[in-house]
């Protein structure tokens, strides 16, 4: 048996986080060649065995149920099923996936978790390489939730804690020739659970690579490497120190390579420390990511380490500084997430969210909230990335205890906390795509956490030290604790973000770790960040909450998938969908507000300095980059249609500087249609993540709008009244009005029928995930069931060409003073057309209206849309920056958004005017007085805000056409700052006029959008 502490054991030991575990070290894999030392592929050593693959497995759901001598040689385990590794047991139908956000999901009684502990166990059978023949080996376990002991051959080996970082154990004393059976023992909770609660599925195993390393006795055990530059940024200067298993150093020859893998310099070293220095470096950033290779040459072992020559200065601006240029940091936090692995992150799965950063210009990554695998950052240093690494350290849940700082000032748990800090930094210290070290998150601030960064500092002062805690309650004379380089705060609004930037004391740089929270629909306020963090040097940046969706794909029977999220599996306590907040979906598909950040933080700003002559001001935000590497293609739309093209080449604009270039198309002062300049900058030739012609950033100008035109009616109406009914009839369409409703029951156009249900007037719309606060304002004044109380419905004026009809009405629900009072205008006239004028009164004390406007349900077939307005993407007030105006064919069923929580979605801006029309070509037209929002989806409001998750959504037959006046804006209150008030729908008298008119596709005119008002 394992040795047990005469208090409590290891896992409820905060002084015990490892038994016989070696000391942290940088990561390396050791190779036989220099060839294949320069190719970084691990699995071309001969010194390295991957455990990866099918291991017997057997679940307890509570540890003392486990059998004691399972990790004996004659133990009979032919019964036990099997599980892959990495993987999470959760994943394979033992226990259960549990979200939760801030709350434990055990009694906050720490070290001590529940009594009924699951219990996971491992067994994987392997033999040696010949070769390892006087070898000494290690084993590497990367990533294990939560604790773990193992054994080989019967062997107790060792213990470690810590869930994200690696542990590494000596294996050759208990090694045999032949077969070894190695058994490990994972338990899903430990005194350790309490640093790691960060928000996200609670999820247990071993997630993460496991392998064997062989190595020659005495061997090279550590290498520091410290890459810089002198002071003029030109020549490169490499420190490094090696350090070796025993007491002297041994000698040994160090080679430097550049990015072609060409040999640069190389010497014979007998020291622990030596120096190369690079005349005339290549510099590494995240937009010229140029690497070279350190190889270390001892015994038979050649050893790679990644080298980027960058240097990290802060300026007495508070600028942040790489290679002497200001760098603004153009971040997401990303979290360990697979719909169908869990934690387990595959290469290709890391890649492909690098790839999608890049093409959506993103260039820093906040390791959100634990280092991620050594293989990621390797990426991270290919394809260009800043990261922020985290240490795994959470206590977010200390704040349901009387104390939230119970554990960062208790010295019992000083080496716990500091074991996480030493541990990613070693590992990564020679990553050059790391640029802070973080002290974790949402731990509050304690003296732990001072003894964190003062290691990290004594260790590596070459970069900076982040953690947003300092400002919650480390302040020291009322500033973020001195202990950090970076004043980091989480979710400020606007004013308090621009607050920072005017700051002129505390001149550290500010970086909002966290902000603009983008869960569901969303999020609306990049934008208004982004002008800031522009205006001011000290406004380094931020990352977007957060990266992707976490969520777990289930199959139903029917084979159809589905997302869904916490509380789905029975777990408590949960937080919903509260882990549904992503950039992207759990299978990596963008959401808008990732297409909007796209181009909030795109690299070339366009401004307009004369349109007459094509003149525009081009600006270059790329850091290190001219733009020769993009094209500006352009094109002159009339009507939404294009009718000059044109394009340049030679775009020799440096970083960080302006420039006018000259279009020389003709069309710009015409009056007879729309006109826009269309710019798209795209890319001359392919890159690893996009192919020649990719747009990387795009920008967009009104030239010219044509005045609307009369239309003469000469056609006469028809007007039938009954007791509660109007019937309008003309030429080719029947109308039926009722005067007790206030609204038109049918609207027929050859026999043919265009409405399903009767027009309302409507406020409500399915509240996004960023109206989660102002939600329960809405329903508590019965936004959600508010009707039309009619007070009057009738003719107010009849002439032969036209009628007009007036209804006076209230709006309102149950027990609560009318919303509104309105006067809805329905002027219908001889050639069919409907103008409508919607005035309102909105009560005084009601705060944010959803939306305002006219629905209408018209009949099952009517799937075609065509609208001239903002598009293709949804769009909002202050989410448009993705969309631009133009004319645009889709489909009801692709105006729909399925986020996994059904909200509001589908929404489009600034529409001229919008057609709805079934298959042969009929249907109705929608044309504003002024420009107008519209959506057309299969869902009422009510159908998205009544239904939990996506999957269990039912989509009508019916289409459901919303023609509004105004919704309000998205924002990011689901975490962050409410809603700006220039975005909110807070306005008291409304004014709002549009037509509809049936029509038939072969009927509609070449002027359409101006033909507006019907006239006498």
């Amino acid at each position: 048996m394992y040795p047990q502490s005469t208090t409590q054991p290891e896992w409820q030991n905060p002084a015990i986080v490892q038994v016989n575990r070696k000391p942290a070290r940088a990561y390396y894999i050791p190779f036989a060649t220099t060839k294949t030392a320069l190719m970084h592929h691990k699995g071309m050593s001969p010194y390295y065995k991957l455990l990866n693959g099918t291991w017997q497995f057997s679940y307890y759901d509570k540890y003392s149920d486990a059998p004691d001598n399972f990790h004996t040689l004659d133990f009979d385990s032919s019964a036990w099923t099997s599980i892959p590794v990495p993987s999470n047991w959760q994943m394979h139908g033992y226990d259960k996936p549990h979200y939760t956000n801030v709350n434990y999901p055990f009694p906050v009684n720490p070290p001590y978790v529940p009594n009924e502990n699951p219990a996971g166990l491992y067994i994987k059978e392997f033999t040696l390489p010949e070769n390892w023949a006087n070898k000494e080996v290690s084993i590497n376990f990367e990533g294990v939730n939560a604790c773990f002991y193992i054994w080989l051959n019967g062997t107790y080996i060792g213990y470690s804690q810590g869930t994200h970082i690696p542990a590494e154990f000596d294996l050759s004393d208990a090694l045999v020739k032949g077969t070894n059976k190695l058994a490990v023992k994972v338990l899903k909770w430990c005194d350790g659970s309490y640093l790691e609660d960060q928000d996200f599925y609670r999820l247990s195993g071993i997630f993460r690579d496991v392998y064997l390393l062989a190595r020659t006795p005495h061997a090279i055990r550590d290498i520091c490497a410290r890459p810089t530059l002198d002071e003029t940024y030109t020549n490169g200067i490499l420190k490094v120190n090696v350090d070796f298993t025993g007491e002297d150093p041994s000698e040994f020859e160090a080679s430097l390579f550049d990015a072609k893998g060409q040999l640069l310099m190389s010497k014979a070293v007998s020291c622990t420390d030596f120096t190369f220095e690079v005349p005339n470096v290549r510099k590494w950033t995240a937009e010229t990511p140029v690497l070279y290779t350190l190889v270390l040459h001892h015994q038979d072992e050649y050893i790679p380490i990644q080298i980027g020559f960058r240097k990290l200065e802060v300026a007495s601006n508070g600028a942040l500084l790489i290679n002497g240029t200001p760098v603004k940091l153009k971040g997401v936090n990303r979290h360990d997430s697979h719909p169908d692995l869990g934690h387990y992150t595959p290469v290709n799965h890391m890649v492909e969210d690098l790839m999608i950063m890049k093409r959506h210009n993103v260039n820093t990554i906040r390791t959100s909230h634990y280092p991620n695998t050594p293989e990621f950052l390797r990426l991270c240093n290919e394809y260009g990335f800043y990261v922020v690494d985290e240490a795994d350290l959470e206590t977010h849940g200390t704040y349901a205890a009387s104390d939230c700082n119970i554990l960062t000032n208790d010295p019992a748990w000083k080496d716990a906390y500091v074991d996480r800090m030493i541990r990613m930094v070693e590992r990564d210290k020679n990553h050059p795509c790391v640029i802070m070290w973080s002290l974790g998150n949402e731990s509050f601030m304690g003296e732990n956490h001072v003894a964190m960064a003062t290691w990290a500092k004594w260790r590596d002062d070459s970069r900076l030290i982040h953690y947003e805690g300092t400002g919650f309650n480390g302040l020291v004379d009322g500033k973020p604790h001195p202990c950090v380089d970076v004043v980091s705060h989480m979710y400020d609004s606007v004013e308090d973000c621009e607050k920072q930037g005017q700051e002129t004391e505390d001149m550290r740089p500010f970086f909002q770790c966290e902000y603009s929270h983008a869960m569901g629909v969303g999020p609306g306020d990049l934008k208004d960040y982004w002008d800031l963090f522009y205006k001011y040097p000290r406004l380094i940046g931020g990352c977007v909450w957060e990266w992707c969706d976490h969520s777990v794909r289930q199959t139903d029977e029917t084979g159809e998938d589905s997302f869904v999220y916490g509380g789905y599996f029975g777990e408590f306590p949960h937080d919903g969908n509260f882990c549904v907040d992503g950039l992207v979906s759990p299978d990596r598909v963008p959401h808008t507000g990732l297409k909007d950040y796209k181009h909030v933080i795109q690299p070339v700003q366009v401004e307009a300095k004369d349109l007459s002559t094509g003149t525009l001001t081009l600006t270059n935000r790329y850091d290190f980059l001219d733009l020769s590497h993009l094209a500006l293609e352009w094109t002159v739309t009339k009507d939404g249609i294009e009718i000059e093209s044109g394009i340049v080449q030679d775009l020799n604009i440096y970083p960080h500087t302006t420039e006018d270039i000259t279009l020389g198309y003709t069309h710009t002062h015409t009056k007879d249609g729309d006109y826009y300049l269309n710019l798209s900058f795209v890319q001359k030739t392919s890159t690893p993540w996009a192919s020649r012609g990719y747009e990387v950033a795009f920008a967009q100008f009104e030239l010219a709008v044509a005045p609307k035109i009369s239309i003469p009616v000469v056609n006469t109406l028809e007007c039938v009244q009954t007791a509660q009914h109007l019937t309008l009839i003309g030429e080719d369409f029947k109308y039926s009005f009722n005067t007790f409703t206030g609204s038109f029951e049918s609207l027929t156009s050859n026999g043919v029928e265009l409405l399903a249900a009767c027009p309302q007037v409507s406020v409500w719309r399915a509240p996004t995930d960023n109206d989660r606060n102002i939600y329960h304002t809405w329903r508590g004044q019965m936004m959600h069931c508010s009707t039309a109380h009619v007070y009057q419905a009738g003719i107010s004026e009849k002439t032969p060409h036209f009628v007009k009809l007036e209804v006076r009405y209230a709006l309102g629900g149950p027990s609560v003073r009318p919303l509104l009072e309105g006067v809805t205008t329905y002027t219908v006239w001889a050639n069919g057309e409907i103008e409508v004028a919607m005035d309102a009164q909105v009560r005084d004390n009601l705060d944010v209206l959803p939306r305002f406007g006219l629905e209408l349900h018209m009949p099952q077939g009517n799937e075609q849309v065509t609208y001239f307005g903002m598009g293709p993407n949804e769009n909002y007030i202050d989410l448009c920056r993705s969309s631009y105006m133009g004319l645009f064919h889709t489909t009801v069923n692709d105006l729909y958004e399925p986020y996994i929580k059904p909200q509001e979605c589908g929404n489009h801006t600034h529409v001229k005017w919008a057609l709805v029309q079934n298959q042969r070509g009929v249907g109705l037209i929608f044309k504003g007085d002024s420009e107008f929002n519209f959506s057309a989806l299969h869902y009422t409001a009510h159908d998205l805000s009544d239904t939990p998750m996506a999957h269990l959504l039912k989509p009508r037959k019916e289409t459901i056409v919303h023609i509004d006046y105004r919704q309000t804006g998205i924002g990011s209150n689901s975490c962050g700052p409410r809603l700006a008030e220039k975005y909110a729908f807070n306005e008291k008298e409304i004014h709002f006029a549009f037509s509809m008119k049936p029509i038939w596709t072969e009927s509609i005119p070449a002027d359409l959008e101006r033909r507006f008002k019907p006239s006498l």
